[in-house]
């Protein structure tokens, strides 16, 4: 009895130990949630890592491809300075080119006939139905049509402006220029201070022309003139001179033209 006990006992313990150590080695419920759970975050870590990477990677060849874009558009827009750059220049050079041909073209060039002043026996200048009128002011010549039937002078004038100058209104505008009748006609910008506004009424219509006065020479004659400023570029003659002008001091015959001559540069 005494070995068959000590036996069984020693086989209650073997079991026991075997018990007891199978149950330490298989893991339990929480154990496997805990262990899927495990799996589950290092799945979602990896691809979250593989997600970054690539986001990562994506952004670089953006910026890449932004620098890229960028040092072309940069390219580009030296490219368009620099050509900019150049044809300022070559306007610069017209420009300059334009003003010294404009120079010369405003240089008195007159024909070589004399500045005489024709007169009558009773003292008064004798006038054409067309004169040759300076302005010496603007060095301009132009040709003028001597009209009896007209009160006032007028002159041509396109582009008007009105401006403040000295708590004054002063005018600007663009009349014709001829130096010579081979030449082309060009243009010359005239400043002035408006006296007055005055309503003209034609077959056409009304209009409210500006009033300017300007010094003018004819023949041997100085005198300042008020002209009315209107656009006479559909008429032959840029210049009229109505009888205010030459009352008392000049009678016309329209059998003849130009009977003063065109100033000469060394009498302006």
């Amino acid at each position: 009895m005494t070995g068959s006990t000590q036996l069984l006992g020693r086989l209650l313990i073997f079991f026991l130990v075997f018990f007891l150590t199978g149950c330490q080695l298989l893991p339990t419920n929480e154990e496997k949630q805990v262990l899927v759970t495990t799996k589950e975050l290092q799945a979602s870590s990896q691809a979250l890592q593989a997600n970054f990477q690539q986001a990562l990677a994506a952004l670089e060849e953006r910026q890449l491809t932004n620098q890229k874009q960028q040092a072309k558009e940069l390219q580009q827009l030296r490219t368009l300075v620099k050509n900019f750059q150049q044809e300022n220049l070559k306007l610069q050079q017209q420009h300059s080119s334009q003003i010294q041909q404009l120079g010369k073209l405003l240089e008195p060039s007159f024909s070589t006939t004399p500045l005489t002043e024709v007169v009558q026996e009773d003292g008064k200048m004798l006038l054409g139905q067309h004169e040759w009128v300076y302005f010496p002011a603007q060095k301009l010549v132009l040709p003028a049509r001597i009209d009896s039937g007209a009160n006032t002078s007028s002159l041509h004038a396109i582009n008007l402006q009105q401006f403040e100058r000295d708590g004054k209104t002063w005018v600007r505008f663009e009349t014709h220029f001829q130096p010579e009748k081979d030449q082309p006609a060009s243009k010359v910008e005239v400043e002035a201070q408006m006296i007055r506004k005055v309503t003209v009424t034609q077959a056409s219509g009304s209009e409210t022309r500006p009033v300017v006065s300007l010094p003018i020479q004819l023949g041997n004659l100085t005198q300042t003139v008020e002209f009315t400023l209107t656009d006479r570029g559909n008429l032959t003659f840029p210049v009229l001179l109505g009888r205010r002008f030459f009352m008392d001091i000049a009678v016309i015959d329209v059998s003849k033209a130009y009977v003063q001559g065109k100033p000469e540069e060394s009498s302006l």
